[in-house]
């Protein structure tokens, strides 16, 4: 199971990588609508089953208006975009202490469950692909390696150390050690990649000094964490232990990207309060 997970693992990060380090913007759209169609039909399956056929449509008709959209994308529009996402999101981190398990929300409340999780999924991809857009494949793969080492840190830190559960009702498996050496993981990683040459030209062009770097990083670190909570949750009440089965060793596209989905907005935002876009 390990291998295969290590594989899947590989083979995505150099699919992402290859395509987000491309210039032409047009094969990261392309992309980003594929992950936006696979996600919807995995959120329409945890909350409301509304169908296959439904929910394909459903799921087409969005990336359409996901594709229309994108000439729209401004600093206005993104502004506002992110500043919501952190709202939203550090209100659910807010929520995430009270949540009891109930296995039978009402259909309303599945409602409510999916149009929160679309909305921010189309704030995470009109984020990425602005940055992508406006600042290259750098900043964008910065951001996605921020949540690849948090992840694996908190894996790892936790199968060793973990012993204090972080949100029992949640996910038993996640522990307060896991997150602190996802923490640990990511600081060291940001400290390297402020003084490597070619990442270090990326920070320039956005003019963060190295305590705006650390604090932005180390936000869409913690917020990323509340994004996989989230997504535990709609998976809790759906009855199921993945979002899907696409992806060999991993589940579904959600539970790849739950913590990007948190992270971006609040990365955009970061440096939209740093000044630097």
């Amino acid at each position: 199971m390990l291998k295969q997970r290590v594989i899947t693992g590989l083979i995505l990060a150099t699919v992402f990588i290859g395509v987000i380090m491309q210039d032409n913007s047009l094969w990261p759209s392309l992309l980003f609508a594929l992950v936006l169609f696979i996600a919807t039909l995995e959120l329409l399956a945890l909350t409301i089953k509304p169908g296959v056929v439904a929910s394909s449509l459903f799921a087409a008709g969005l990336v359409l208006l996901f594709w229309w959209s994108l000439p729209l994308i401004n600093l206005q529009l993104l502004y506002w975009q992110s500043l919501a996402g952190l709202a939203i999101w550090m209100l659910i981190g807010l929520c995430l202490p009270i949540y009891r398990y109930s296995g039978n929300w009402p259909l309303l409340g599945r409602i409510v469950l999916l149009g929160l999780g679309l909305g921010l999924l189309w704030i995470c991809i009109h984020g990425l692909i602005y940055l992508h857009q406006y600042h290259g494949g750098w900043v964008l793969l910065y951001l996605l390696t921020l949540v690849w080492v948090a992840d694996s840190g908190a894996y790892f830190s936790g199968r060793k150390f973990g012993k204090h559960k972080l949100a029992p009702a949640i996910s038993p498996g996640k522990t307060w050690e896991g997150v602190i050496g996802g923490i640990l993981a990511n600081l060291l990683w940001m400290l390297a990649v402020y003084q490597a040459p070619v990442m270090h030209n990326m920070i320039i062009g956005l003019n963060l000094s190295l305590p705006q770097f650390l604090l932005i990083g180390l936000a869409t670190s913690l917020i990323s964490v509340v994004g996989d909570l989230f997504e535990s949750i709609l998976k809790r009440e759906a009855g199921v232990k993945d979002s899907g089965k696409i992806l060999p060793g991993h589940g579904g596209v959600l539970d790849r990207i739950d913590s990007i989905i948190a992270a971006s907005p609040i990365f955009v935002a970061g440096l939209f309060l740093a000044g630097t876009l």
